[in-house]
């Protein structure tokens, strides 16, 4: 099962009132500098809820962009969708599965 998480999620487009795009890159991107933070101590992950009909929209994207550009720019984070992480589980931990 791999973490999934509301505050980083793009449905906070439709669950408040007037979300604008930059509001929701700026949140996404203190969530990870924040982990990055902390992950100097012990590894962390964050994921990102993003839905075709939701960030999919032209000025969503902006946003979606900016949250990229900026994790990209970090060199620290690997970006990959869900079954590259839980490939990467199994082959690390194939004795964690059951």
């Amino acid at each position: 099962m791999i973490p999934y998480a509301f505050d980083t999620n793009d449905m906070q487009f439709y669950n408040a009132a007037r979300f604008r795009g930059a509001d929701f890159s700026e949140y996404v991107i203190a969530a990870f500098d924040w982990l990055v933070r902390e992950g100097a101590t012990a590894p962390k992950m964050m994921s990102i809820g993003l839905h075709l009909r939701i960030i999919g929209r032209p000025a969503r994207m902006v946003a979606l962009d900016c949250i990229l550009r900026h994790i990209t720019a970090s060199g620290v984070a690997w970006i990959a969708p869900r079954v590259h992480i839980a490939k990467q589980w199994l082959a690390t931990f194939p004795d964690k599965v059951s």
